[in-house]
């Protein structure tokens, strides 16, 4: 699977792609956590049980996964969290085409 197959579009037009730090993604302030919290959540994705298609998030476990980490889940949180789940998830649609 290639990078361009599991990074949304937004996220590979902000690749820094400096010659000492390829790939690296220039995240602003008010991103970074929530960020954070999103890529830690990486393995909790509710699969299609015939396809194996992600489905979604597992919304239980944002939260615990958010105070394990020390951070304050916020409500503006979680809609950055809704937001990015929705760009991955087209995103992976896209690549499985």
């Amino acid at each position: 699977m290639t990078r361009a197959a599991i990074m949304p579009q937004w996220m590979l037009d902000r690749m820094a792609g400096t010659a000492d730090r390829p790939g690296e993604i220039i995240l602003a302030p008010d991103e970074a956590l929530s960020f954070s919290l999103f890529a830690a959540l990486g393995t909790q994705w509710d699969r299609h049980a015939m396809t194996g298609a992600r489905l979604g998030l597992r919304y239980e476990v944002i939260r615990p996964t958010a105070e394990n980490m020390g951070i304050a889940f916020t409500p503006a949180m979680f809609v950055d969290i809704q937001l990015m789940e929705s760009a991955a998830l087209a995103e992976f649609a896209r690549a499985a085409r």
